[in-house]
């Protein structure tokens, strides 16, 4: 039998280090945890924000990762209109704005969007139900495929969330 070639050798030396470089990255990217689904933009007052997902997990809200980093801060003054846009990987899935406010009287209350069906609309406009109220917080929450019975019925698992302070000075 005849010996290799030196360049050969080299060459088939060369070929297994990239084999074995590929086989590295795809067991990397398979074990690694889920991907941030993009931003959200909110807008006000002609200002916005683009804001990264806060947590974030995969379909079945098992495997998680997080950004502490992620947030953003808009000025929405009284009577202004919040405006929310989300990506498409958010707007292919169910999801909602939970938001935070005070009233007149300077008592805190919470609300809700409808639940957005998947596909329906990318975006949403927030309007705070009288001109006096200040916006505190909104966050866009994303569900994920795991349900549960919960005390009030049925229970979405949050698989996403961004998070929008409001600079109320």
């Amino acid at each position: 039998m005849r010996a290799l070639s030196r360049r050969t050798q080299v060459l088939i030396g060369l070929a297994a280090l990239v084999v074995v470089a590929v086989v590295v990255v795809l067991v990397v990217r398979a074990t690694a945890g889920p991907s941030s689904p993009g931003d959200v933009v909110f807008g006000a007052g002609g200002a916005r924000v683009e804001v990264g997902a806060s947590q974030f997990c995969d379909v079945q809200v098992t495997d998680c990762g997080s950004d502490p980093e992620a947030s953003g801060v808009l000025r929405v003054p009284p009577n202004t209109p919040l405006s929310v846009t989300v990506p498409e990987e958010v707007a292919s899935t169910p999801w909602q704005l939970a938001f935070t406010f005070r009233d007149a009287g300077g008592a805190v209350q919470q609300g809700r969007s409808a639940v957005f069906a998947p596909g329906t609309t990318p975006t949403f406009t927030l309007v705070l139900p009288a001109a006096t109220d200040q916006l505190e917080s909104a966050e866009v929450q994303q569900y994920g495929a795991r349900i549960s019975q919960g005390p009030n019925g049925l229970e979405f698992a949050t698989r996403a969330t961004w998070v929008l302070s409001v600079d109320d000075r």
